[in-house]
């Protein structure tokens, strides 16, 4: 913090929320303004605690949070320092011209005659009275492997919540906390599948998201297809990669078809996919894949139609109306 900075920061216990949101937010404009710059430190929890007459662990939950916002760094013996990343760059741009428009509001409230405290109370439950905008589309990431046929799995998202929807690999995520810490703030909701449920929600444990897990189930004709095939048929099932792949047998496995010999196969990890698939009789190929390998072996390749479970696709279009955008 620079020396010719002063916090002014205010707490009211008569608030309907708690004194460390009140600090928390304040603080937040105090950057999101450029009072509080990158490089500034902030002071130490005990001195901004005994300014505010608060228990220190107040400050430090604030400097917590913040931190796990991307806004500041905690340093142990050096301090809490404003970052300059991608969170203070995106609350500046939010921040200056709400500015504006909230002083506009204040000024022109205040020569009404209005008290603030209740004006902004009012004006807060009035906004809940109001449906989201129709012209904000819910933005939703969808966290696979590259291995499953993620394709399917966005369009069927899109098609049930009229979303905007962007594709994450769990590959790319893992370990990567600017990429997590990211996909929380740009997203209404997360979504994955029944492969991977405990693995998104372990990446996104520290961060009060909404996670969706849905399921995908095959089309029963398909199934009866199978079925009629004859014993020691040679049957492979590709996905865009082999976990994929088995995930495709496995779904026949459960389903009691066992007079069939296949093999599991990705897509995209082979070289001579095409030398591999020639000795079996039965190709079926995942959605993303189908249009490839139908052009490579047009007389043994069919399509493993799959859709998603009615009671993930109600789920989605009930989250709809559900999820602030």
């Amino acid at each position: 913090m620079k020396e010719d900075n002063k916090f002014i920061l205010q707490v009211d216990p008569h608030l309907t929320f708690n004194v460390n949101t009140q600090i928390k937010e304040q603080l937040k404009w105090l950057i999101g303004i450029g009072q509080i710059e990158t490089g500034d430190m902030l002071p130490s929890a005990s001195q901004l605690a005994d300014e505010l007459e608060l228990n220190r662990n107040t400050i430090n939950w604030v400097y917590s949070q913040l931190r796990d916002e991307g806004l500041v760094l905690m340093q142990k013996g050096r301090g809490t320092q404003i970052t300059g990343g991608i969170e203070f760059k995106q609350l500046l741009e939010e921040r200056k011209p709400m500015q504006q428009l909230l002083n506009d509001t204040i000024e022109a409230a205040a020569a009404m005659g209005f008290n603030m405290q209740s004006f902004f109370m009012a004006g807060l439950a009035y906004s809940l009275l109001h449906p989201p905008y129709p012209n904000v589309k819910l933005r939703i990431s969808l966290v696979e492997c590259k291995g499953h046929d993620h394709p399917f799995y966005r369009k069927s998202i899109e098609s049930a919540t009229q979303g905007e929807v962007e594709t994450l690999f769990l590959e790319d995520l893992s370990g990567n906390e600017v990429a997590i810490r990211e996909v929380v703030q740009r997203s209404h909701l997360i979504v994955t599948t029944l492969n991977h449920a405990d693995e998104v929600k372990s990446l996104f444990a520290r961060f009060d998201s909404k996670i969706m897990v849905i399921g995908a189930t095959i089309e029963a004709s398909l199934l009866l297809d199978i079925a009629k095939l004859k014993q020691g048929t040679r049957v492979a099932f590709v996905c865009l990669g082999k976990t994929g792949g088995e995930w495709m047998a496995n779904r026949i496995r459960e389903a009691g078809i066992n007079q069939v010999e296949f093999e599991t196969m990705g897509m995209n990890e082979h070289e001579d996919l095409n030398e591999e698939l020639r000795h079996l009789d039965k190709i079926y190929a995942s959605a993303a894949v189908y249009p490839e390998l139908k052009k490579m072996l047009p007389d043994k390749t069919e399509l493993f139609s799959m859709k998603l479970e009615k009671s993930s696709e109600n789920l989605l279009q009930e989250l709809v109306t559900q999820v602030t955008v």
